[in-house]
C-alpha cells in the first residue's frame, strides 16, 4: 500500500497482526522487509496492529535525491500521512537506528500521537559530525554504492543474508542525499528533557556502539525514560538480535498505556 506524505511523495507502508498499533520504523539501507526477516513481525503480531513502513530513499518509497526531501520534520510528516490514512489517532513506535530518529522527533514534535516509543541505537542530541566527513560519506555511496559499507559492516560483525540483499538493492543517490540531511539534523534533546508529560520511552543500545555515550545521555535527561544496555553488541545488534531485545521490548509495550 501506499499513502501520499504532505510534500506529495509516495510512502509504503504495510501492514500484519491485530491488536493495538505498532508502528515500525527501520533504519538506514534497511526497509519494511527487515522487521519480517529479523523475526520481529512473526513476535509480534500476535497482540499488535503492525504498520511497517518504507522510509522515504528506501524499499518502494518514492527516493529523491535532492537533501532537502529528507530533513527529518517531513520523514515525520510520513509516518503521520500513514496513520491518518490508517484512521490511527495514537500508536506506540519502535524504531531502529535512523527510524529510532524519526520516533524521537516525532515525539518531541507530535506527542499526543506517540503512545510509547522504543528507540534502538538512536539518541535525541545532535549528530554534529565533522562536515567533510558527511560529505565525503555521501561521495562514497555516489560513486561506489554501498559496497564499501558492506564491507564495513562485515567486518564489524556478521551480516545477515537477508540485510546484504537488502543492502545491494538500495538507490545509493538518494541514501547520499540523506546522509547529508540526517547527520546536519538539529537536536530535540532540549525539548524532550523539559516535556513532564511524555509517553514511555525505552532506548536499546549494545555496548559496543559507538553512540553508546549520547544515547546515555539522552536516557539521563528525560524524565522517565528507560535504557537497555546489551553486553558484547554492536550498533546493529540492537535490530538483527531479536532473541536479545524482544525479551525487553514486549513487557515494556504491555505496560504502554493505549488508547
Amino acid at each position: 500500500m501506499h499513502v501520499t506524505s504532505r510534500d506529495g511523495l509516495r510512502i509504503a507502508f504495510e501492514t500484519a497482526g491485530g491488536g493495538w498499533p505498532l508502528v515500525l520504523l527501520h533504519g538506514f539501507f534497511g526497509d519494511r522487509s527487515t522487521w519480517w526477516s529479523a523475526g520481529h513481525v512473526e513476535a509480534l503480531a500476535d497482540r499488535y496492529r503492525l504498520v511497517a513502513i518504507d522510509a522515504r530513499g528506501h524499499g518502494s518509497s518514492d527516493a529523491p535525491h535532492d537533501v532537502d526531501s529528507y530533513r527529518i520534520d517531513r520523514q515525520v510528516d510520513d509516518v503521520l500521512a500513514v496513520l491518518d490514512a490508517l484512521d490511527i489517532d495514537q500508536a506506540a513506535v519502535w524504531g531502529a537506528s535512523m527510524g529510532g530518529i524519526v520516533g524521537l522527533n516525532m515525539l518531541a514534535s507530535r506527542p499526543e500521537r506517540v503512545a510509547g516509543l522504543v528507540v534502538g541505537g538512536a539518541h535525541a542530541d545532535r549528530a554534529a559530525p565533522e562536515r567533510a566527513e558527511v560529505e565525503a560519506e555521501a561521495q562514497l555511496l555516489r560513486e561506489q554504492g554501498t559496497a564499501p559499507f558492506i564491507h564495513q559492516m562485515e567486518r564489524l560483525g556478521t551480516l545477515p543474508a537477508w540485510m546484504r540483499t537488502t543492502m545491494q538493492e538500495a538507490d545509493p543517490h538518494a541514501l547520499a542525499a540523506l546522509t547529508m540531511a540526517l547527520d546536519t539534523r538539529d537536536s530535540v534533546l532540549g525539548t524532550l528533557a523539559s516535556s513532564t508529560n511524555l509517553p514511555p520511552l525505552l532506548l536499546l543500545v549494545g555496548d559496543r556502539d559507538p553512540q553508546l555515550p549520547a544515547i546515555r545521555r539522552t536516557a539521563a535527561r528525560i524524565r522517565g525514560a528507560r535504557l537497555a544496555e546489551f553486553a558484547d553488541c554492536g550498533h546493529f545488534d540492537t535490530f538483527a538480535r531479536s532473541n536479545l531485545t524482544l525479551p525487553v521490548v514486549r513487557p515494556f509495550l504491555e505496560q504502554v498505556p493505549f488508547r
